[in-house]
């Protein structure tokens, strides 16, 4: 983007995000380069949270800007592409085993190699402590009975690995890297679990209204599986019948915030008991805005 459309976009009016930054504009330009048009676009933006005028603007300066032969080859992304079965990031080729558009769950096959997977675990078995989940009183992490797991949280591009996990999920669910929390590494030893849940926060809960200060609502999750679970584990979402069992290197992708900016209750989910071995996972949260750490 040009210099005087960034001067522009800073000073629009209205409510909304509307700070320009190198992920969104090369998300602008990736999905001009598939032949999308401005209405898309500008409606993708608005449903991240961007204010109108700043997307208008945005997008009409990507459409003004060259299609240079050279840019490399945009990556997929799986809401753009609805009716494909697979996506593609730079040289991985990653199928789509199944879809729901209602609500919107894709298990993606093969998202980390078996490398990936192992380097992550290594990465996050000296940091494991007892997982905890969001107090929604005072927002604060307190440990509690439903869920029984050990976790490690990352900052967000801490290594190089993470990074280049983080730039994929990018491309793949075509949520900027910049709207990510830092990935969570949990282990689930025989028995533990995460009983039935919700990922979002809950605006009239004084402690989650206070996570929502630093990007916005959650609007969507990746659970990706970092090995394969002999017996139980899967991810269930009893609100429509489906479970999907942890093998290792996929992920199930599910998104929760529906068009109108509501909720969709449907993703309820939960990490069912597990009855053999051990389970491990990344979870990665997406929120409507860049996502910042306070402090």
């Amino acid at each position: 983007m040009t210099s005087d459309t960034r001067t522009d976009t800073r000073t629009a009016s209205g409510q909304g995000y509307h700070t320009p930054s190198p992920e969104l504009e090369h998300w602008l330009a990736s999905h001009v380069d598939q032949g999308f048009k401005a209405e898309p676009l500008v409606l993708s933006m608005l449903r991240a949270g961007y204010e109108a005028g700043f997307a208008r603007a945005v997008v009409a300066n990507a459409l003004r800007q060259p299609r240079a032969e050279a840019r490399p080859a945009p990556p997929a992304t799986v809401p753009a592409r609805p009716g494909r079965n697979a996506v593609r990031h730079q040289d991985r080729e990653i199928p789509i085993l199944f879809r729901l558009d209602s609500p919107r769950v894709l298990l993606l096959q093969n998202l980390l190699s078996d490398a990936e997977c192992d380097a992550m675990v290594a990465l996050s078995r000296d940091r494991m402590q007892r997982s905890s989940v969001v107090n929604p009183a005072t927002g604060e992490e307190n440990q509690i009975d439903a869920r029984t797991s050990t976790g490690a949280m990352f900052q967000v591009g801490e290594q190089p690995l993470l990074e280049t996990i983080e730039a994929r999920i990018a491309a793949v669910t075509g949520i900027p890297a910049t709207h990510g929390e830092g990935l969570q590494i949990l282990n689930y030893k025989p028995g533990a679990e995460y009983q039935p849940h919700f990922d979002y926060f809950n605006p009239k809960n004084p402690g989650e209204a206070r996570q929502m200060q630093v990007g916005g609502q959650r609007v969507a999750t990746m659970v990706i599986y970092l090995n394969s679970t002999p017996a139980g584990g899967a991810t269930g979402f009893p609100r429509i019948g489906l479970e999907v069992a942890p093998v290792k290197g996929n992920a199930v992708f599910f998104r929760y915030q529906l068009p109108d900016g509501t909720m969709d209750d449907r993703t309820l989910h939960a990490g069912m008991p597990v009855e053999a071995g051990e389970k491990w996972i990344a979870t990665k949260w997406l929120r409507e805005r860049p996502y910042r750490v306070e402090g």
